[in-house]
């Protein structure tokens, strides 16, 4: 089953909507089995996160202001620079989705390196560009850890 989207953000240069439909409609059923809702939102209202897995509520909450608010217009326009960065925090809180029930593992680790498996299969024709980008993704993650 597809878990419900639902828009409350004010984020108007990016197709937010599009881009988290395209990416949830290439992954496995199974991947998002149990997932009720995922919710686009401005801001956190708890702290400063790109998004957050509720499992009490089964529920992903995707802040935008610290995903999109720093991009320049350009960057935005690109599609795909934005594509990337969205689709890397859906993928973060998808992974922790995944792994709700698993104690054995580092979830937090697991979501940073696994985050970009659930973008890959949406990527499309860019996949074959794609496979450049491990490197950045790799730097970036390092980023938010600092």
């Amino acid at each position: 089953m597809i878990p419900k989207i639902i828009e409350q953000h004010s984020e108007a240069d990016i197709n937010v909507l599009g881009i988290v439909q395209r990416i949830i409609k290439h992954l496995p059923p199974k991947t998002l089995d149990g997932l009720e809702e995922i919710v686009i939102l401005d801001t956190n209202p708890d702290g400063n996160a790109f998004g957050c897995y509720k499992k009490g509520d089964r529920r992903i909450e995707l802040y935008l202001d610290g995903i999109t608010l720093w991009q320049p217009w350009f960057l935005k326009k690109t599609y795909l620079f934005p594509y990337l960065i969205i689709g890397m925090a859906l993928g973060h809180e998808i992974d922790h989705h995944i792994n709700r029930d698993k104690v054995n593992i580092d979830r937090e680790t697991s979501a940073q390196n696994n985050a970009l498996r659930y973008v890959y299969p949406s990527l499309g024709f860019f996949k074959p560009a794609f496979r450049l980008f491990p490197f950045l993704a790799r730097r970036f993650n390092k980023s938010l850890r600092r």
